[in-house]
């Protein structure tokens, strides 16, 4: 038997994320920050034994790692569509990181999707002496989304986790428990909850005059991935783009934004007629002048 099934990871910036991803897929691990830009797409394969003896079930992991800003929540909505499951990651080192994710990354997944399975990872064990927080705490967190986990995991998986991108420690188990959930539990995907689109570029143009950088910085992403069949082939583009236009993603400026807009043009260029070049750069130019200086 064989499945697949799109999982995301969600938290903040540096919690490790990627570097979970690295460690559980390919056994690597990169002692230096990297802040992704709108989305990173990884593939994964694992086998589990099937409800029949000698039954194994082929699981498919697409690994979706999104930028871990809050501000992005069209990009982020966006990429939930079609959410089976995710892994919640909090930084040991950063209180905020833990409480960050009821306060925003929960809710921001569960508007789109409800009722996917989750798993908690505290990143960071490796660090013992810069905890700001005990792994007992994800543990009481992790608690209340676990519904009849007792009945979907073995005795040797949990739903929550005290992880080290660094040592592998626990990140195996991690993937494998929502893999587990994902194959044996109940939970699915509402697909009338694909209604995203209300979050998207198309609200700049009514509150332009009291725009963020940030939220046009969004709405533009979103604008360019939605012109293309594939957004996980035009990401690439997009980062170069952006890295091209001098952006710092946590905290990107006007004279950036006004610079991709025209850097988008150009890579427009090649694929589509210039008329919607034309409309395109007029309508996230718009978008930029509104911004609050």
């Amino acid at each position: 038997m064989k499945i697949k099934k799109k999982i995301v990871l969600l938290g903040d910036s540096a919690v490790g994320k990627t570097s979970l991803i690295r460690r559980y897929v390919f056994n690597q691990f990169e002692d230096f920050y990297i802040s992704t830009i709108g989305t990173k797409v990884t593939m994964k394969e694992l086998s589990l034994p099937g409800p029949e003896p000698e039954e194994e079930i082929e699981l498919t992991l697409i690994i979706w790692d999104l930028i871990g800003r809050e501000g992005y929540s069209a990009l982020h909505s966006r990429s939930f569509v079609g959410v089976n499951g995710a892994l919640l990651v909090a930084d040991l080192t950063r209180r905020e990181t833990l409480n960050n994710l009821e306060r925003y990354w929960i809710p921001s997944l569960f508007k789109v999707v409800e009722n996917v399975p989750l798993v908690f990872t505290c990143n960071k064990s490796d660090l013992k002496r810069q905890f700001e927080f005990k792994p007992d705490e994800l543990a009481v967190m992790a608690k209340k989304y676990d519904t009849d986990v007792e009945k979907v995991l073995p005795k040797s998986l949990s739903t929550y986790y005290s992880t080290s991108a660094k040592t592998g420690k626990n990140v195996e188990h991690a993937f494998e428990s929502l893999g587990y959930m994902l194959v044996f539990g109940s939970a699915q995907v509402d697909p009338m909850k694909e209604l995203y689109e209300s979050l998207v570029a198309i609200d700049i143009k009514r509150t332009s005059d009291k725009s963020t950088p940030l939220i046009v910085l969004d709405a533009i992403i979103v604008d360019f991935c939605d012109g293309f069949s594939d957004s996980r082939l035009v990401m690439p583009i997009l980062r170069q783009e952006i890295a091209r236009a001098g952006i710092d993603i946590r905290s990107p400026s006007k004279e950036g934004i006004l610079k991709l807009i025209e850097y988008l043009a150009e890579t427009e260029a090649e694929f589509k007629d210039e008329k919607t070049i034309t409309t395109n750069f007029r309508r996230r130019r718009r978008w930029a002048q509104g911004i609050e200086k």
